[in-house]
């Protein structure tokens, strides 16, 4: 059984007319919109023969693309899915647990020079902060700490190419010992859009077309449930035109719904003078087992 909820958080896409009141101050030609995935993982259990392979804190891993993956990808399918064919690579290489993976992401203005922090999964101890330190065209150049309380478990500057993405390996205990940050500058021309408090006047966009996600035998066989929650970009004639996973419990059931997500179509948000306008849009996903 698979329930759904939306919820809207009126974020102006790029390209959309903001209103005056709600331009970017100044200060964004200093800011990279930059998304986040900070992931944990969990060595495979008994009966496998994958031990978990070293990762040292700190270490700076680039998720390339597999050969013959065309470089065009990130505009033939939605960045979400992207990620996770990434992921699903990282998790081979340190032979995780497939079946187990806790995610949290955010999708953030890092400003030159001002630390931000980064959720993390509920439970785990690590602190993670992120500083831009520079940044031109073509790269973007971050500071990521661990910490523990005041101890810093790790400290690594990393360079990002505008448009790709890079990760960032620490540790998060015995129980989970796999954390992992990815980093996903936007190429220039892609600015974050700017974040708008709901007001009267605005009309939410209504789901006129829903696709219920279908749910991954391999989850079901192990009986993996929870709540996926992402953001969708819904553009002005009401196409899902990119999703982000925010919130998820499992890689099988972030790939479910995201996959089903951008198949759904809205009436799409208007604004005070009726015009149809892009916005970003929370959707919550509810994989649960009868």
């Amino acid at each position: 059984m698979i329930r759904i909820a939306a919820i809207a958080v009126l974020l102006l896409a790029p390209g959309a007319d903001a209103p005056a009141a709600a331009a970017a101050p100044p200060t964004e030609s200093k800011a990279v919109p930059t998304g986040f995935a900070i992931l944990v993982g969990f060595p495979a259990g008994p009966g496998t023969d994958a031990a978990g392979a070293l990762l040292v804190p700190g270490t700076v891993l680039p998720l390339d693309a597999p050969a013959g993956e065309g470089a065009g990808r990130e505009q033939l399918v939605p960045r979400s899915l992207a990620l996770a064919a990434a992921v699903d690579r990282l998790w081979e290489t340190f032979r995780l647990d497939p079946t187990r993976r806790l995610q949290k992401g955010a999708y953030l203005a890092v400003h030159l020079a001002e630390p931000i922090e980064l959720p993390v999964p509920a439970g785990s101890a690590v602190r993670i902060t992120a500083r831009l330190v520079g940044f031109d065209d073509h790269l973007a150049t971050y500071r990521v700490v661990f910490h523990d309380g005041e101890k810093v478990l790790a400290d690594s500057t990393v360079g990002v190419t505008r448009g790709g993405r890079a990760v960032v390996g620490g540790l998060d205990g015995e129980a989970a010992p796999y954390l992992f940050v990815v980093l996903e500058p936007e190429a220039p021309g892609r600015p974050l859009a700017p974040r708008l408090e709901p007001r009267q006047g605005w009309r939410e966009p209504v789901v006129s077309k829903k696709v219920a996600p279908s749910y991954p035998e391999e989850a079901r066989q192990a009986r993996v449930t929870g709540i996926v929650v992402l953001e969708a970009e819904i553009a002005a004639d009401g196409r899902v035109t990119d999703t982000r996973v925010l919130d998820s419990p499992s890689p099988l059931l972030a790939g479910a719904a995201a996959e089903a997500l951008r198949q759904w179509r809205f009436e799409p948000a208007r604004d005070e003078g009726g015009r149809a306008v892009a916005v970003r849009y929370v959707v919550t996903l509810n994989f649960t087992l009868r």
